[in-house]
């Protein structure tokens, strides 16, 4: 037991109870009274002086001071910041520098991609096109050709269509012509001998000298075709049951309409506005058969041509001559 709070009180040390002083037992747990050796003055003036070193004493907090190892660590941490921040720094100098950019492509010289021309020039040809020029551009190329064309004019253009049809056979023989044209069920025989043209009606009709000759009869050179760019090749072929190679104009090629399929189209009510010819050559480069369109359309969606021009073109006896000699005038 221990002194209580005032002189006659005690304090029982095992259930804590009050109790008065000189009783033998702590009146509610019956532990035996015990005085205590070392108990404080029964006359102490204060309430702490009384509990002190008891359990009832205040606690007194004592503040912690920092270890020398807590400031240790926190060296550390200050100098693994300060190591981050200078990495970083770094790594963004890099980067502005451009040491992680992918390496720029260098522009390939082969890529390059130009603007074509207009017309678009015709490439490299095949050494055909080249043999076919040789010939059709030789003026005193010797060859027989049948020429069969159809005029066709479209109702829309002068109120009434109307369609035509010339045939016409023509021997050339070292620059000079001879042969006939046929139209409407009248026929003219024609020659063209050492630069002067001479014509006369078939069957009777008497040879006349013409101050000039027709520009819509003379076939050498033929087709106009001048240089390698106005022709392009476009594959082999079968025309007629014969095994061919075909050709095609180009837009570098601008035809005379009147002399490709022999009618004045100065007399027709409307121009052509497009022109396309088609070739089929030998082995040789020798023309075989061919075509000439001229046509124009209309500037709807009908699809209707107001006029269409087609010409047809039959070749034979490649490389022979046949004299051609002057008409008898009398």
């Amino acid at each position: 037991m221990e002194s209580g709070t005032e002189e006659r009180y005690v304090r029982c040390r095992r259930c804590h109870g009050v109790f008065e002083a000189g009783l033998p037992n702590c009146t509610r747990c019956g532990t035996p009274y015990v005085a205590s050796p070392d108990a404080p003055d029964a006359r102490t003036s204060s309430y702490a002086e009384k509990y002190t070193g008891s359990e009832f004493a205040p606690q007194v907090e004592v503040p912690m001071t920092s270890s020398s190892g807590n400031r240790s660590g926190m060296g550390l941490v200050l100098a693994i910041g300060a190591a981050l921040l200078v990495t970083a720094m770094g790594v963004g100098g890099l980067v502005l520098m451009g040491a992680f950019d992918s390496p720029k492509e260098t522009p390939r010289g082969d890529i390059v991609v130009a603007k074509p021309a207009t017309p678009t020039p015709v490439p490299t040809l095949p050494p055909i096109v080249t043999k076919t020029l040789n010939q059709l551009s030789d003026p005193l190329l010797n060859i027989h050709v049948s020429i069969r064309t159809t005029v066709s004019v479209n109702a829309r253009v002068n109120g009434r269509s109307s369609s035509s049809t010339v045939n016409m056979e023509i021997d050339c023989a070292n620059g000079n012509e001879s042969g006939t044209q046929s139209t409407g069920g009248i026929t003219y025989e024609f020659r063209l001998v050492d630069g002067t043209y001479y014509q006369r009606r078939m069957p009777t009709g008497a040879w006349k000298a013409q101050g000039g000759s027709s520009p819509f009869l003379v076939l050498s050179p033929l087709f106009g075709l001048s240089e390698p760019r106005m022709l392009q090749y476009v594959g082999s072929d079968t025309k007629n049951g014969v095994q061919t190679d075909k050709l095609e104009s180009t837009q570098w090629w601008t035809p005379d309409s009147g002399k490709l399929s022999g009618i004045d189209v100065a007399t027709l009510a409307i121009s052509p506005q497009h022109t396309k010819l088609t070739l089929w050559v030998g082995t040789d480069g020798a023309p075989l058969y061919a075509t000439f369109r001229a046509w124009t359309d209309t500037s709807d969606a009908t699809g209707i041509n107001l006029l269409d021009i087609t010409t047809t073109y039959t070749f034979s006896s490649v490389g022979q001559v046949v004299p051609i000699p002057s008409p008898t005038i009398k």
